[in-house]
């Protein structure tokens, strides 16, 4: 099931009755138990994000605000004005006979949003990625109701366009699969891979 193919703007998406939801085989570990319970120290951060996500920011000439997150061992980035909000993880819902990345579909303030996890969307190995999903993060699209798994809550990180390594580019090129990254950051001892989100998912509908 293409994701474009249900969650676009005014389209209803072919979600199965409850009845068909609730008798789907799952793996228990990828579903929720309860509600996520966050500490002081996750609720401050998580709310300074949204603050960010929120206010209109002043970005220096030739810099890009980013959100960054964990993804297995690795750090992964959204270009800010691509996010809408981050929420702790609600109830997740497993729909047959969709990708494999994609978790289910979650019910965020009213919109159902398609759930993906991108530890295997990009195929990491078994032990990988985060034990927990704790966060989601809403993309900021009117064409697709998606959200992104998070087990912590990302960062808002500004970066200076000389800080994304050219050799992204070779790597786009290489590989048609890849040609949603947009970048590589080296910053301190960290690399974080900066990618496209809705041109990911636009090539998914493809």
């Amino acid at each position: 099931m293409a994701i474009g193919n249900n969650l676009k703007k005014g389209t209803k998406a072919a979600i199965p009755e409850k009845q068909e939801v609730q008798d789907a085989t799952v793996d228990s570990s990828l579903v929720p138990k309860t509600e996520t319970k966050l500490d002081q120290r996750d609720t401050q951060s998580l709310n300074q994000l949204n603050h960010d996500l929120e206010a209109t920011q002043q970005v220096e000439e030739n810099s890009r605000m980013l959100v960054v997150f964990p993804v297995g061992k690795e750090e992964y980035a959204f270009e800010i004005g691509q996010i809408k909000e981050v929420v702790p993880v609600p109830p997740i819902s497993p729909v047959p006979q969709t990708k494999k990345y994609i978790q289910g579909v979650a019910n965020v303030r009213g919109n159902v949003l398609a759930v993906i996890d991108l530890a295997k969307k990009f195929g990491l190995k078994k032990g990988q990625a985060a034990d927990e999903i704790n966060y989601v993060i809403v993309i900021n699209s009117e064409d697709v109701k998606v959200a992104v798994v998070s087990s912590q809550v990302p960062e808002t990180l500004m970066i200076k366009e000389s800080q994304i390594n050219s050799t992204a580019d070779v790597m786009r090129k290489s590989n048609n699969e890849q040609h949603f990254i947009n970048g590589v950051i080296k910053k301190d001892n960290r690399m974080i891979i900066l990618i496209d989100i809705l041109e990911m998912i636009k090539s998914d509908q493809d």
